[in-house]
């Protein structure tokens, strides 16, 4: 297990960011996963002055659940940067969400600070390979804020 601490978030998502930016490709729409992409999300839509829009998955009971819309004050159209903080073959499925539910979608491009390799998925932007074992703690999870929670009652 690895626990990542919110300096090192914070200078991972500004890395990110940079290559993001320095591809020099354009992008309409962020939309980012919730709730493990939520606070990337955030990041990269201000550094990359882009909209934020949100789509909601996670497992519940063992099966992969999508949300059926993205919530955004903007019209989902043109070229979507798909960001999380860690992507795997789930990512797979919500691109094909998105591709079927908003036809004025041109593409769509998947950016990650993690990614599980698995069946030779790799995001379009990421920065680290992680192998399928390894557990990440990101700071905003639960796990992690219940354990700096206890440090400071102390």
């Amino acid at each position: 297990m690895y626990y990542i601490s919110w300096n090192e978030f914070e200078s991972l998502a500004l890395d990110l960011a940079k290559n993001i930016d320095l591809s020099n490709k354009k992008y309409d729409l962020i939309v980012t996963v919730g709730r493990g992409g939520l606070l990337l999300g955030r990041i990269l839509a201000s550094l990359l002055k882009l909209p934020l829009g949100v789509i909601f998955a996670k497992t519940i009971n063992k099966k992969y659940e999508i949300s059926e819309d993205i919530s955004c004050l903007f019209e989902i159209k043109g070229n979507i940067l798909l960001v999380d903080d860690l992507m795997d073959n789930n990512a797979l499925l919500i691109h094909k969400n998105i591709k079927s539910k908003y036809p004025n979608v041109k593409t769509i491009t998947l950016a990650s600070i993690f990614y599980k390799n698995v069946n030779s998925f790799v995001p379009d932007y990421y920065l680290n390979k992680i192998k399928n074992e390894m557990t990440l703690v990101f700071p905003y999870q639960e796990m992690a804020l219940q354990k700096n929670y206890k440090l400071f009652l102390e």
